[in-house]
């Protein structure tokens, strides 16, 4: 990322025209179920944030994709570094 400081944001916007993700479905589907009783994950910026988090990690690391139970780890840990996050 330090050479590209933009990685983050292509594999978020502009990618999913051309690297499209099988597992957007499966994402889209967790991400409510995804600490349902938290205030923080009831603010739709914070459920856009986990879902940018997860898709760009499933575009990434096409081998691995995505695993039930990643929005979990992602999830806690945006809240804790939600600061961080944008």
């Amino acid at each position: 990322m330090i050479n590209n400081k933009e990685y983050y944001k292509n594999l978020t916007m502009f990618f999913p025209d051309f690297i499209p993700s099988p597992f957007e479905n499966q994402i889209d589907l967790d991400l409510y179920r995804t600490f349902p009783d938290d205030p923080y994950f009831k603010k739709e910026e914070n459920v856009k944030k986990l879902r940018n988090i997860l898709l760009a990690y499933s575009r990434r690391n096409v081998g691995i994709g995505y695993c039930q139970g990643f929005n979990f780890i992602v999830g806690r840990l945006l809240k804790i570094f939600s600061n961080e996050v944008k």
